[in-house]
């Protein structure tokens, strides 16, 4: 692989790398914010016996190996907030050096195979995601390994790689199931290598039995698997449509801000160069047609999506930027690739301003709030008395708060009821809400204050929520004509994924 100016970096880029590499870690472990409802979530459900999982999941939607993991992780260190997402950060770590080890077994240079660690060392995303409680690094660090397993079986085709891609599948299947779209991909391709390339029959054949000995052993949990399909699916979602890809680049690089919106222009222009472009002998891109290493990530990578963009419209599924994670780390191997391949000092200048918009962007991801769910639990802590009564709508915003609240005596009602607050159940959940009555919830709420003479009413609300837009909305105003007045304690404003309102309603 020839590289581009990157090809003879002076002394001084080995230690700036490694500065880079300790400030994209540092960037990682940084995470305090208040844990937000996928986190509140996902920590409850790994609490559960796991004898108990898989019939807890089914009212989430997602398979078991990160609930289980993160099961025994609690088990040993506790559940404080840094606590439970230390094993994401863990995951998000040890794919630094493995990027640059993949780099390299793909047939990198040195100073490629650093391009591409530095690129993972600040990309924002994977910044982002080593901050939460959630499985999406685990899936990176499980593509960088499957990639790994690959290449290994094509070195050796002999019994222990072929394990170890099946390996590799079941702990993909098992993580996200968005990991089915890559595998029908990369089987797709292996099969086309069959037939059309005999040379590399015997890898690819030996490559298609490790996945489908992986997928055997997915059968287990495939009844479960198309019950949440049927169930609980994505309704907190927007309908999918070209936007939901075309936002994706963004998503990649910190979201709609000025960082993300260059990052993500600077990613869509690397990743053409990688594709399309090649260094004539004068040192200069052309034109080329897409062939080799970044033909086959751009292809796998592309397919991967179309294919679940294409489930997620006939679904009515959810395509999320977190969702991604089966082709992140593929996608900056390719940009890599792209940024190696720009002449003279271009490539240097644009690695520099991926660093600076990745480190910007990063450094938001890392000390950015999670939630504000922190704020209004400390208030409701200090000022709510017993008789009180909290009312969320949507009951999405009380798991986040619920799992900070000391409180005695005070009632809880969540829109739609929830068993236990600090869980959402998402079977049916659409069916759930169009059963509320208005009318009936603003009765019960007025009946609780008449019983109650003293008792204040808090409403945690949000009013941007696809599901609860009529009702939430409907309610509050019930509310201000039933009760009167309300104080703001906590206003819609700030930055965080999750911003709830605190109000208070005193008779």
């Amino acid at each position: 692989m020839a590289p581009g100016a990157l090809g003879r970096w002076p002394r001084a880029g080995v230690p700036l790398v490694g500065l880079l590499v300790v400030a994209g870690i540092v960037l990682r472990l940084w995470s305090h914010s208040p844990l937000w409802l996928d986190e509140v979530q996902t920590v409850q459900l790994a609490k559960v016996p796991l004898s108990d999982l898989p019939a807890a999941l089914k009212t989430d939607g997602a398979p078991p190996l990160y609930y289980v993991l993160l099961h025994g992780w609690i088990s040993a260190f506790g559940d404080g907030v840094w606590t439970v997402r230390a094993p994401a950060m863990l995951a998000s770590v040890l794919s630094l050096p493995l990027a640059w080890l993949v780099a390299r077994r793909l047939g990198a240079s040195r100073e490629v195979a650093a391009t591409a660690l530095v690129l993972f060392a600040v990309n924002p995303w994977s910044v982002r995601y080593a901050g939460e409680a959630r499985m999406y690094s685990l899936v990176a660090l499980e593509v960088l390994l499957g990639t790994l397993a690959l290449l290994r079986l094509r070195e050796r085709v002999d019994r222990l790689s072929v394990l170890a891609v099946a390996a590799s599948t079941v702990c993909l299947l098992y993580t996200h199931y968005w990991a089915e779209f890559l595998l029908i991909t990369v089987g797709a391709g292996l099969l086309w290598a069959m037939w059309r390339r005999p040379h590399e029959r015997a890898f690819a054949a030996r490559a298609v039995l490790g996945l489908v000995l992986g997928g055997l052993s997915f059968l287990p949990w495939v009844p479960t698997m198309l019950y949440q399909a049927r169930h609980t699916g994505s309704p907190w979602a927007n309908p999918p449509g070209l936007h939901s890809l075309t936002q994706l680049p963004q998503d990649w690089y910190g979201g709609n801000g000025p960082a993300g919106t260059l990052g993500a222009v600077l990613l869509v222009a690397g990743l053409v160069v990688a594709v399309f472009a090649r260094r004539g002998v004068d040192g200069r891109l052309r034109l080329a047609r897409p062939t080799g290493l970044s033909a086959a990530l751009a292809a796998v990578s592309a397919v991967t999506l179309l294919l679940a963009w294409a489930a997620a419209m006939v679904a009515d599924g959810a395509v999320e930027g977190r969702y991604t994670a089966v082709v992140v780390p593929l996608l900056l191997l390719l940009l890599a690739l792209g940024v190696a391949r720009l002449p003279g000092r271009t490539g240097a200048v644009v690695l520099a301003a991926f660093v600076v918009v990745g480190l910007s962007a990063s450094t938001t991801m890392a000390t950015g709030l999670h939630s504000r769910a922190g704020r209004l639990a400390d208030l409701l802590n200090i000022q709510a008395r017993p008789g009180d009564l909290i009312v969320y709508c949507p009951d999405q915003l009380a798991p986040a708060v619920e799992a900070r609240l000391h409180l005695d005596g005070v009632t809880r009602l969540e829109l739609p009821t929830e068993p236990n607050p600090l869980l959402i159940n998402w079977v049916d959940y659409a069916g759930r809400i169009d059963a509320i009555s208005l009318p009936d919830t603003a009765a019960q709420i007025e009946g609780h204050v008449r019983t109650n003479p003293s008792a204040a009413v808090w409403w945690v609300g949000g009013f941007k929520y696809r599901t609860h837009n009529q009702l939430c909305g409907a309610l509050h105003s019930r509310l201000l004509s039933d009760l009167g007045r309300s104080s703001v304690l906590v206003s819609n404003t700030g930055q965080a994924f999750e911003r709830p309102v605190l109000e208070r309603f005193a008779r």
